[in-house]
């Protein structure tokens, strides 16, 4: 219901709490609830001296859990336009020499725009140091609202072996993570892989960096609207993607450019060749094979641009007819571009903006899905053992 209203502006009040041991989970639904009734007093006093329409709904669609290093403030007010939610923030310092545990709680509320009632959601904040941090998912398992959806926004990297993570995960209906935070990606994305292996479905990911691609995938799957490029389907010979260098490892693909590798791999049915791969420091070449033909996939680095970190900047499906297919990312304004190259002819397919959204947005998006995406899972497997057999 919260999707009917168009919201305006954002308002919030908190209260903090110190806790020396442990959160008190009691204790902090106590002063949540005290908050609300003090909200809803304040309300009915404002709706009797102004208008009908005032007042204060609370509303909560979802649990949203975060874990952070870093303040997310700012981009939750993007989430909770779309989904008032109770948010239960994690901001952790593996590093601190001391423990340290101490709750926080608030709401945010957003105005309605066809009256003055607000609707709003809540947040409580746990800031953690040292090992106590591996210990709470046994401070969020209470404080989950029951029945409804439980999401986890790991913003971090999602390591094999992290106890904390692995124990949010299984709280969880659905975890979502953003590759392009990856600071190793080639061992990341292998890591990832078998992370989703090890679930063996329990785990329903997301990754905000293949909502990135989202439109790249479905103009490369446009090409195969138009009957006279069908044909051309099962003659690809050779990918070639150009990416923006990740600013934290520029040295390695970007994971954008890995998982279009292995979206393409997957959906065309194509198979990891066990030799043929090379790798290096701007560029690497990954092997394949579809149906006994052979395949390529050249990926290179070019030059930083500010603003398009680890982003594609165009990939060209060249196949054994001559016939070529492209989609690019003009080199001024936010502009995605297609064209074919068919019988020694070049066409100019379609012209359109690229959606740069921001990272609350792209989050907000991802909580409108509970189902598995099994397409993401494969690619990001198919990318895991390109770059595992280029290892070998």
């Amino acid at each position: 219901p919260h999707s009917s209203f168009d919201f305006m502006e954002t308002q919030s009040s908190a209260v903090a709490l110190s806790v020396a041991k442990g959160v008190d989970a009691v204790k902090l639904e106590r002063e949540l609830a005290a908050m609300w009734a003090e909200m809803g007093a304040g309300a009915q006093e404002a709706a009797a001296a102004s208008s009908p329409s005032a007042g204060v709904t609370r509303a909560c669609a979802l649990n949203l859990v975060v874990y952070s290093e870093r303040q997310v403030d700012a981009l939750l007010e993007e989430v909770v336009e779309r989904h008032p939610c109770r948010s239960i923030v994690l901001y952790a310092d593996r590093g601190a020499e001391e423990a340290r545990l101490e709750a926080y709680v608030s709401t945010r509320c957003q105005l309605a725009s066809r009256g003055t009632k607000r609707i709003c959601g809540e947040q409580v904040t746990i800031e953690a140091g040292g090992p106590i941090v591996q210990t709470l998912s046994t401070a969020v398992s209470p404080l989950l609202v029951p029945d409804v959806p439980v999401f986890l926004w790991w913003k971090d990297i999602p390591h094999y072996d992290d106890k904390l993570f692995n124990r949010l995960a299984q709280l969880s209906d659905r975890v979502v993570i953003d590759s392009a935070s990856f600071d190793n990606p080639h061992d990341d994305m292998v890591r990832l892989a078998q992370i989703v292996e090890k679930s063996a479905g329990r785990m329903r990911l997301s990754d905000l960096n293949w909502g990135r691609l989202t439109t790249w995938r479905s103009l490369v799957a446009s090409f195969w609207d138009v009957a006279d490029y069908r044909a051309s389907l099962d003659k690809i010979e050779r990918v070639v993607i150009e990416y923006d260098r990740p600013d934290k490892s520029p040295d390695e693909v970007s994971p954008k450019a890995l998982l279009a590798v292995g979206w393409l791999g997957t959906q065309l049915g194509w198979e990891v060749a066990p030799e043929g791969h090379r790798v290096g420091k701007r560029a690497a070449r990954f092997a394949m094979s579809a149906a006994g033909r052979p395949v390529v996939a050249d990926l290179s680095g070019t030059d930083d641009t500010k603003g398009r970190d680890g982003f594609i900047i165009s990939l060209t499906l060249q196949c054994a007819d001559g016939n070529e297919f492209f989609v690019r990312l003009r080199p001024i304004g936010a502009k995605l571009e297609t064209g074919a190259r068919t019988g020694g002819e070049h066409t100019v397919g379609r012209v359109l903006d690229f959606e740069a959204r921001s990272e609350g947005r792209r989050l907000s998006a991802e909580l409108d899905i509970l189902t598995r995406d099994r397409v993401f899972e494969e690619a990001a497997g198919f990318a895991a053992r390109l770059l595992e057999a280029a290892k070998r």
